[in-house]
């Protein structure tokens, strides 16, 4: 009787341990790093830089669209005025200066680019950002954190968003 009753408790206890591993759910974590590195790095010296790069870039692009409209309103008055000479030298000037827009910008875009990689691959902040995350993800109990951008990454709950709390961390960190 002692063994029946035995296995019968061994077996309760077994069940019980086996129904409740099979409850347990994987908690997944979603983290927007690129709104970490904006956010955390909007004050800081190299995303000045970087504003001021974008708006200088701005300002030339625009004073030479305007340098184009120029000419080519002064083409148009010489070719209203039968004078083929001077629209074709003008002509000409727009080719190089379109040509010219056409290679700045490419050239400040790939410049850009470069500066935005550099100040998202910041070494030392890379390594805080990892230990922020799994920092985060042990004490709120998280088996997975993957990026938003990830390919793959479907659909995701607001819930499991927890790029506010890694903001937060970072941030109580200085």
């Amino acid at each position: 009787m002692n063994r029946k009753i035995y296995s019968l408790i061994l077996i309760l206890l077994l069940a019980a341990t086996v129904s409740s591993f099979a409850t347990q759910i994987t908690k997944v974590g979603v983290v927007d790093r690129a709104k970490i590195l904006q956010t955390f790095y909007k004050e800081s010296q190299a995303t000045r830089e970087l504003e001021e790069l974008k708006e200088t870039i701005q300002n030339e692009l625009v004073r030479l669209s305007e340098e184009i409209k120029m000419y080519e309103e002064r083409k148009l008055t010489a070719e209203n005025k039968g004078d083929e000479t001077e629209a074709l030298r003008l002509d000409n000037i727009i080719f190089n200066k379109k040509q010219y827009m056409q290679d700045y910008y490419r050239t400040k875009n790939n410049q850009l680019t470069e500066k935005q990689k550099s100040l998202s691959q910041d070494i030392e902040f890379a390594k805080e950002l990892m230990e922020t995350i799994n920092f985060i993800a042990l004490s709120q109990g998280f088996s997975i954190v993957m990026d938003k951008t990830t390919p793959g990454l479907i659909w995701y709950n607001e819930e499991v968003d927890i790029t506010n709390m890694v903001l937060e961390h970072l941030q109580s960190l200085n």
